[in-house]
Formats: C-alpha cells, sequence, structure tokens
C-alpha cells in the first residue's frame, strides 16, 4: 500500500491561507473580519470559514477576545526546565504575572500520599494562581505541597513571586522533576479563569519534583494555552 501522492487540499485549507495572508498586513490586536464577512468574500459556507479561524487560533495567528477575533502576538517560547515560569519570562525580558486563586486545606489521598511521600491523611497545601504573561492569561498553576514541610506559607508567601524562590529560601533545593505532558481541553471553569473559549487547545503538565535527597518538594498540574504558548526541550545523547 502507496500514500497518494498529492494529498487534497480541502477548502478550508484553502480558505485558511487567504485569511492568513491577509492577516500579514495587519498588526497584533486589529480586528479581523467576522465570519459572516468572510463567508461572503471568499464564497464559502460559514462552517468552512470557522474551521480555517480554529486552525488559525491553534496556530496562534488569531486570538478570541469575548465575541471578538483579532490579529494574535507571537506565541510565547517557553523552555522545559526546572525552575519557576516567572523567573524565566522576566529572564527573556518579558513581563509576568500571578493572579490568586486560592489557597486550599488538602488532606492526601492514596494518589497524593504516594507522589508526595507523606503518609495518607497527611495535611497538603494546595495553592491555585493564573499566570499571565505581557497581561494575557496564558495558565493556570495548581501547586499541592506537603504542610508540614512549609510552615507558614500561606500567611507570609506573597503570591504575586515565585514559589521556587520561596522554596529553595528555605534550604530546599530542586534536584530533578517527573513531568507528563498531554493535551487537553479546558473545562468550564479553567476557560473562565484563562478567559478563552471552551474549544482551546491546552498543554498539560503533571509534575512532581525532588530536591537534593530525592525528597519529593511539590506535585504541580500547570494547563497552558496553546495558542499561546509553544514549548521547547534541549536533549543531549
Amino acid at each position: 500500500m502507496t500514500a497518494a501522492a498529492e494529498p487534497r487540499v480541502l477548502k478550508h485549507q484553502v480558505v485558511r491561507a487567504q485569511i492568513e495572508k491577509n492577516l500579514d498586513g495587519l498588526a497584533p490586536g486589529d480586528p479581523v473580519p467576522s465570519e459572516r464577512e468572510l463567508a461572503e468574500r471568499h464564497l464559502v459556507a460559514r462552517e468552512t470559514v470557522r474551521q480555517a479561524l480554529r486552525e488559525l487560533l491553534v496556530a496562534g495567528r488569531v486570538e478570541r477576545r469575548g465575541r471578538t477575533t483579532v490579529v494574535g502576538r507571537p506565541k510565547v517560547v517557553q523552555p522545559l526546565m526546572i525552575g519557576s515560569y516567572t523567573e524565566d519570562a522576566l529572564a527573556r525580558g518579558r513581563t509576568a504575572g500571578r493572579i490568586l486563586v486560592g489557597w486550599t486545606d488538602l488532606v492526601a489521598d492514596d494518589e497524593l500520599a504516594q507522589q508526595l511521600a507523606i503518609p495518607v491523611g497527611s495535611p497538603v497545601l494546595e495553592l491555585e494562581r493564573v499566570l499571565t504573561t505581557d497581561d494575557t492569561r496564558v495558565g493556570l498553576e495548581t501547586t499541592r505541597l506537603p504542610a508540614d514541610r512549609y510552615p507558614g506559607l500561606a500567611t507570609n508567601f506573597d503570591h504575586r513571586s515565585s514559589l521556587y524562590a520561596e522554596i529553595r529560601a528555605r534550604g530546599i533545593e530542586f534536584a530533578r522533576t517527573t513531568e507528563v505532558i498531554e493535551t487537553t481541553l479546558p473545562d468550564a471553569r479553567e476557560a473562565a479563569l484563562l478567559t478563552v473559549d471552551a474549544r482551546t487547545p491546552m498543554f498539560l503538565l503533571n509534575r512532581v519534583s525532588y530536591d537534593q535527597n530525592d525528597v519529593p518538594i511539590e506535585q504541580r498540574r500547570s494547563l497552558y494555552r496553546g495558542d499561546r504558548l509553544t514549548f521547547t526541550a534541549s536533549l543531549t545523547a
């Protein structure tokens, strides 16, 4: 069996190419014509335009702001690394912020106890924050930490700063992490916190970090907008 030499070009892909060419003459933030206007201009159904815009959204060429579609800014390139999102963004000359969603007191169930190497039923601190870059909400971060290891954290920690810097200030060094990366869609709550459409593609990163003694530091769940971020990794043989 052999693949066809010339893959079929779908109608929405043709329309996407035409729309993308027009975007080159616009600046980030400029409004994109409505679906109805684009459908009339390109003599296609609105569903065809909708598919083209959806692909442009995933590629980061356009953004949705409420009911308006605008030209997107270049995607943020984020390296996969042991470190703080805030620290990396600032080092690259970008503005970075954190919006506090809340602190929650949890009790470790079987899975969380195993991840954090603590007894079942131990107290756990959960910190949830929205991540921003250049005033755009790009991620939702949920960090769970053994409460007994970080006394006073919920009271004294400034949620706008780097949690990793706070942990290092307590004499704990990050030595390694295990990370699982998947793609997903946000649920209704996540979409609302990130001010995006529920169809916006997301990167889902689940991480457990370990200290210099190979003791778990944190379990972290990070949800990043696929239309705003691109991840890179450097690998060596």
